[in-house]
């Protein structure tokens, strides 16, 4: 298992503990893709959802961006998973405004935007002392 000790965070840390984190992120991930492209048309509108392949297009762009952030969130994780049940929420409710507050506006440059907030959120999470 040569991605093991980039997933567990290297230290043997509970088994659970990992896939609970995997799925929490391909999960918010999905909910955040979806809603992007349900704001894709300009407005937020749930029938853009219903055009043929807009759904599994939005699924797979969320995918590779959980694939490309998987070692900045394994990283952000090693304060404890308290942090994350907690701040996780915050971060993904910043995400769902900047997408419908913000991508009807920039267009095709919005979502390089919302990859790179994603990112600095998780920095910041990976800074946050551990809750006790």
């Amino acid at each position: 298992m040569l991605c093991w000790p980039l997933i567990n965070g290297g230290e043997g840390k509970d088994v659970t503990q990992s896939v609970v984190g995997g799925g929490n992120k391909l999960g918010l991930l999905y909910n955040a893709g979806l809603l992007f492209a349900a704001c894709a048309s300009g407005s937020l509108s749930l029938n853009t959802l219903r055009l043929p392949g807009v759904v599994p297009v939005a699924l797979l762009n969320s995918t590779v961006a959980s694939i490309l952030i998987t070692p900045i969130a394994a990283w952000s994780v090693r304060t404890g998973m308290k942090n994350i049940y907690f701040y996780g929420p915050i971060l993904w409710v910043v995400l769902a405004v900047y997408i419908v507050g913000v991508i009807p506006k920039t267009g095709i440059y919005g979502p390089y935007g919302l990859f790179t907030l994603s990112i600095i959120g998780l920095i910041i999470l990976g800074f946050i002392p551990p809750a006790k």
